[in-house]
């Protein structure tokens, strides 16, 4: 596969990466509004308006919120709205829990990089039985055994560290970041490049318009209920820069 395919595959897996906290759509009359709003998160009255944030590029980080979410109005959210109502639940299910599973490498490595060796064991547990009793991940009977699921990567493990998350980052596509989880990306991404689990991404870079990774972009957003510019607020990119702040020391400390 060439350097160039290689690069637009990464920046198509890493699409559902962070468009996870911030995939969105403008509100149409009588359409649904999201199941959790961030104003059911945040007081309006909060200091989170006021609080000192490092966002010294924020004239670009606004342009780039818009246009992810432009992105998501026209593209992605009808694409993963389509797909929700194209194949039936347990299609979905299956899907959801294979691409889960592929993923559990990231987990493994970064939890024993953060000394959290509980967390790494029971991520490899998870890995084993749902690799086998679990039809190579397709069905997820590692939850049911007590084995849940924790996301790791290695902008958690800088912080872990002690590496400051450095100036807030809006990345095209991808949504909101810092530096270090820009840079704890491209390394995650490296490393499910080259380990490479059950050969699926020889496999996957192989099939016509690399359907597989598509498919795993799809799905993530198919699981995901927030939607751009629902809440209301012309506040709005301070509240979602926050939250991702906040909840990233959240997933740093906890």
């Amino acid at each position: 596969m060439s350097i160039t395919i290689r690069i637009a595959t990464m920046v198509t897996v890493s699409s559902i990466l962070l468009l996870t906290g911030c995939a969105a759509s403008h509100p149409q009359q009588g359409a649904e509004p999201a199941k959790r709003q961030l104003s059911d998160v945040l007081d309006p009255n909060d200091s989170v308006l006021v609080k000192e944030v490092n966002d010294p590029w924020q004239g670009y980080n606004r342009r780039m919120y818009d246009l992810n979410a432009r992105f998501d109005r026209y593209i992605f959210n009808p694409v993963a709205e389509g797909y929700k109502r194209t194949l039936p639940k347990f299609m979905r299910s299956g899907i959801h829990n294979f691409m889960q599973n592929i993923r559990e490498i990231l987990n493994i490595y970064n939890a024993a990089l953060q000394f959290r060796f509980r967390t790494a064991g029971r991520s490899t547990g998870r890995f084993l039985v749902n690799s086998t009793v679990g039809i190579g991940g397709l069905l997820d009977p590692a939850t049911e055994m007590g084995l849940y699921y924790q996301k790791e990567d290695f902008g958690q493990t800088l912080g872990v560290w002690g590496v400051g998350p450095g100036p807030y980052f809006v990345l095209p596509l991808l949504g909101p970041s810092t530096v270090r989880d820009a840079f704890g990306f491209g390394v995650d991404y490296a490393v499910w490049y080259y380990v490479d689990l059950f050969g699926y991404r020889n496999w996957s870079s192989e099939q016509p318009l690399i359907w597989p990774t598509l498919l795993y972009a799809i799905d993530t957003r198919a699981n995901v209920n927030f939607r751009y510019y629902e809440m209301g607020s012309i506040y709005e990119y301070l509240y979602v820069r926050q939250l991702y702040l906040e909840f990233r020391k959240f997933e740093i400390e906890r």
